[in-house]
């Protein structure tokens, strides 16, 4: 998630809610608010300096996207993530890698994707890159666990599982460190 502020008073927008006492002009309007239609055409009410938290599709009310003039939101962070009208395209690359150590339980070697991202992943790559096989625990629920042998890959493609967490075991006999590699296609999610 990026992090916005509302700039309904911008230097280029004229000015509003002067300062009797100093004809100067207050950096935040007291006064402004807009209704600006966000994601999925629900309609959210903006004040003047208010900061929030949400998709980058608040990104298209900001400049460079919209000239200065125009602009209203100010981006304060940008976590990377793509919005676009088509759900189908919102989505972002996550990658994970891992060291499982031997005897380690599963609560000990975690992907937590949806504590990272706030969302899911629609597409999961697992690879062991390690010399033993690893146990993989899905979604954090014991009826979901399977075996990943040595230099093998599992894929989850789009439609096939919504993944939020995965949980890994190093425990055959005689095992040592193993490398794990995980790729994610995480879907953006929108607060608004």
């Amino acid at each position: 998630m990026s992090e916005f502020r509302v700039k309904l008073n911008n230097s280029k927008q004229g000015t509003m809610d002067v300062d009797p006492s100093t004809q100067a002009q207050f950096s935040t309007s007291v006064q402004r608010t807009i209704f600006v239609q966000g994601p999925g055409k629900k309609y959210r009410k903006l004040f003047d300096g208010e900061e929030f938290v949400d998709c980058n599709y608040w990104k298209k009310f900001a400049y460079p996207q919209m000239e200065q003039e125009q602009a209203f939101i100010e981006v304060v962070s940008d976590d990377g993530s793509i919005y676009s009208e088509n759900p189908a395209e919102n989505n972002f690359p996550s990658v994970y890698t891992l060291t499982v150590s031997p005897s380690t339980a599963f609560e000990d070697n975690v992907v937590d994707i949806a504590g990272d991202t706030d969302s899911f992943s629609s597409f999961v790559q697992i690879s062991n890159l390690g010399s033993n096989q690893i146990n993989i625990r899905l979604n954090g629920l014991e009826s979901a666990i399977f075996t990943l042998g040595q230099d093998q890959t599992q894929v989850f493609n789009s439609g096939d599982l919504l993944i939020t967490k995965l949980e890994f075991t190093n425990t055959i006999s005689g095992a040592v460190d193993a490398d794990v590699q995980v790729l994610c296609s995480v879907r953006t999610s929108c607060l608004s």
